[in-house]
């Protein structure tokens, strides 16, 4: 990670991760509130090609090509979906034959979205949007320059927050053995079977995750996906799990820490702010964390919402926090040259979408806050 002060970290995370389950329920509550928000084009009703129609090769009417630019037009940030849906349909050429061979990928998954959504908006045209925005995503990762684009890197920020670096490299690489395959492909069947293997690589969990995202960046860009992330199903274990599998603070990398990634022969460089680095990834680097989490209390904050890492959305449960006498007496004298007085140990219990989390942070008599940091499940209830 390269926070621009100096020396890059280099921060190696665990093998073999478990991705974060995303369950079948959790998923179609999502991505139904997720569809609601979005702002749908009143010809919702327009029919889109089946697959086997988009199979044919014909050339797209003027509907099929005008569609989702109408429809981008409506959303919060029309500009960034656009960027997302590239240069519109057309089935002649290689990235056309791509995204065909992507929309197989969702297969594994896609019964749930049908069942979520088909009340709200055609499946097919929600898949369209979705493969369409993928296929864009993924050419800006396997690109030779560092991705920039803030909606790419708030997507990447919660791919390895929920799969983890090491899944997020073979999604990676799994792509480019699509791309590779469906250049090839001169039948549909080979462009379906080159999906299948590509939603294997995903995994049900995955395949979900990116469901959400994409249908969170398509509705409002980054900063929807930044805002929205913390009604995702797991959301408070991916959280956590941003800090070991890739020494990132989930919150505060997604809403602007993160400036750059880029990724080449299998090593992830992450241009970061030093605010969004968690403690996993300072120690050993002789240098302590901004955010006092390596021992120092340089950075203390007004109040507990405007700490780096606070979910957006979260709601306190009645009787669910509480203050507790600070044991480490070392970090209570460095607290109180921040502010002399009493300092607590809080653990705030509450809901971040429908997941149960806990806020455990220190907090002074004036309410200034250090190191929060978000757990899953409850503390105190």
């Amino acid at each position: 990670m390269d926070t621009g002060d100096g020396v890059p970290i280099i921060y190696t995370p665990p093998r073999n991760v478990d991705p974060i389950p995303i369950p079948e329920d959790g998923f179609r509550e999502a991505l139904l509130q997720l569809v609601l928000e979005m702002r749908l084009p009143l010809q919702s009703e327009r029919q889109p090609p089946s697959r086997l129609q988009l199979a044919s090769w014909g050339p797209a009417s003027r509907a099929q090509e005008l569609e989702p630019r109408e429809w981008c037009s409506q959303q919060e940030a029309p500009t960034e979906c656009l960027s997302l849906l590239d240069d519109g349909f057309s089935f002649l050429d290689a990235s056309a034959r791509r995204r065909l061979a992507l929309s197989f990928a969702w297969d594994g998954v896609w019964d749930g979205v049908q069942g979520a959504v088909a009340e709200v908006i055609n499946p097919l045209t929600l898949k369209a949007m979705i493969s369409t925005a993928m296929a864009a995503y993924m050419a800006l990762l396997v690109a030779p320059e560092p991705v920039t684009k803030l909606i790419a890197i708030a997507l990447t920020t919660y791919v390895i927050a929920y799969v983890g670096v090491e899944n997020f490299v073979q999604l990676v690489s799994g792509w480019e053995q699509l791309s590779a395959e469906a250049g090839r492909a001169v039948t549909f069947e080979e462009l379906q079977d080159a999906g299948h293997r590509f939603g294997k690589v995903m995994g049900t969990s995955g395949a979900r995750l990116l469901i959400l995202a994409l249908t969170a960046a398509l509705g409002g860009g980054a900063s929807n996906v930044a805002t929205k992330g913390p009604m995702l199903p797991g959301f408070a274990r991916a959280a956590l799990a941003a800090e070991t599998n890739a020494g990132l603070r989930l919150s505060a990398a997604a809403s602007g820490g993160v400036r750059s990634i880029s990724l080449a022969e299998g090593v992830l460089t992450i241009g970061v702010a030093s605010t969004a680095v968690a403690a996993s990834a300072w120690q050993g680097t002789g240098s302590p964390s901004p955010s006092g989490q390596g021992g120092g209390v340089a950075s203390v904050h007004d109040s507990v919402k405007i700490a780096p890492g606070y979910p957006p959305g979260f709601k306190a449960v009645q009787n669910g926090t509480t203050r507790n006498t600070v044991s480490n007496k070392a970090l209570l004298e460095k607290l109180r040259e921040v502010e002399p007085g009493t300092w607590h140990k809080v653990y705030k219990d509450g809901w971040v979408g429908s997941e149960k989390v806990s806020l455990h942070y220190f907090e002074s008599a004036s309410g200034k806050v250090f190191n929060l940091k978000v757990k899953p499940g409850w503390s105190n209830l």
